[in-house]
């Protein structure tokens, strides 16, 4: 007995004087080893015996001490080798701005106007590749493809470089006081001033529908993030459309980066007539479905369902396009995927990211992040996998450049000549 406990004893004060660093990798390397179930092919052992490795060379010096953050970048290399978009680390801030966004409710917390804008080779002028509903961007009309080129009547092209004319563009929303920018618009390369004003905002995304001069309505889903609210927002714009009488609908899905699976299934519903997922573990030993039906939601676990009524309901049966892109993602594949696979609709754009055939789960760290794991494989109601990327029917590549260059979103134009419309920019 007394032997016993003497090794008891040696046990635990080996464990009681492993680092946090320490600590933090081994929670990480057990969440790869025991539930990674995407598409990568490397020996996970190998993978985290190679990495620990890494670990102790870095932690020497410190030994027990080790802090948690010698690890993160250690772990962040790790997973980085799997190459899945779906597994990845989250910081503690990064975990409460996603939970934020979960919740429809991500606040900015410092003055924002609300726009994505990216450089523009050869030039240091900015262009507009996505703004945020309800923003201040977006309440002064500023929108997808314009480019920005002066700030307070100050030509981003004085600026030394990229990073410069992002920062004086900040640095002008900072202040708090009314910002106008110059900006080129469409092929005709229309130059306008929007005044506009930075103010702390929401950054969660909702679906929007905007209804173009020739009838056509762009719905656009940036993401299934928030919770109760995706799905219930797209079927009201889809009757808002259907009450309009528009000819016809592109349902934009570019950057869509994906989110909740069961805001995505109910977004589906005001396509399909029974969208269905279906997510197996690694094990197969849970198997959980999502179905909708006759205006029901239907969440089934290894044979246990739970029914839930739909709070509203709207189908368009009219023409419809699928805009996609490199960035559509996660929830946005399937939907995508989903269309095709009925078809329902051509997809315009090019490839998907390549992660619509996974899910993910966040698993806490004891840093206060989490591990985002591919924990499932999905397929639909007929047994076969969904693809990992949605294809489109017609290639168009989203040139950012010529979008900047010409004013001209190229997708778009395809997606109208598809409907039967022809362009007024062609």
């Amino acid at each position: 007995m007394r032997k016993l406990f003497a090794t008891l004893a040696l046990v635990l004060g080996s464990l009681s004087l492993a680092s946090p660093a320490q600590d933090l990798f081994d929670q990480a390397s057990f969440y790869v080893e025991f539930y990674y179930n995407g598409p990568a092919t490397q020996n996970l052992k190998e993978l985290t015996t190679r990495y620990q490795t890494e670990l102790d060379r870095t932690c020497a010096p410190q030994k027990d001490t080790c802090s948690y953050d010698q690890a993160v970048p250690i772990i962040q290399r790790m997973i980085g080798e799997l190459d899945d978009n779906h597994t990845y680390y989250l910081s503690p801030e990064a975990l409460r701005g996603s939970r934020e966004s979960r919740q429809g409710n991500a606040p900015s917390r410092t003055l924002r106007i609300g726009v994505t804008h990216l450089p523009i080779p050869g030039s240091r002028d900015r262009l507009v590749v996505d703004v945020v509903e309800g923003g201040p961007a977006d309440e002064a009309g500023l929108a997808y493809g314009d480019r920005i080129v002066a700030v307070n009547g100050r030509p981003l092209s004085e600026q030394s470089d990229d990073n410069q004319a992002a920062q004086f563009l900040v640095q002008a929303v900072q202040t708090g006081r009314p910002v106008v920018l110059t900006i080129l618009r469409g092929p005709q390369r229309q130059r306008l001033e929007i005044t506009l004003t930075g103010r702390e905002i929401n950054l969660a995304r909702f679906p929007s529908l905007r209804i173009r001069p020739d009838g056509v309505a762009v719905l656009k889903i940036p993401d299934f993030d928030a919770q109760g609210q995706v799905g219930r927002r797209v079927h009201e714009l889809v009757r808002e459309a259907q009450q309009k009488n528009v000819r016809a609908l592109i349902l934009e899905l570019r950057g869509n980066s994906g989110g909740l699976l069961n805001e995505m299934i109910y977004s589906a519903a005001a396509f399909l007539d029974e969208p269905f997922v279906a997510l197996v573990d690694r094990y197969q030993t849970e198997r959980t479905e999502f179905r909708i039906r006759d205006g029901r939601f239907s969440l089934t676990r290894n044979g246990q369902s739970e029914n839930a009524n739909l709070p509203i309901v709207a189908r368009w049966r009219g023409p419809l396009v699928v805009l996609i892109d490199e960035n559509t993602a996660s929830g946005g594949e399937y939907l995508a995927s989903a269309i095709q696979k009925a078809k329902l609709a051509p997809l315009v754009g090019v490839a998907t990211l390549g992660i619509g055939n996974t899910t993910t789960r966040p698993l806490n760290l004891i840093n206060g992040g989490a591990l985002s794991i591919s924990y499932n494989r999905a397929f639909f109601a007929d047994g076969t996998p969904y693809p990992a990327r949605a294809t489109p029917d017609f290639v168009v590549e989203n040139s950012l450049e010529q979008l900047a260059n010409t004013g001209r979103d190229l997708p778009l134009e395809k997606a109208l000549e598809a409907l039967g419309i022809r362009s007024a920019n062609r």
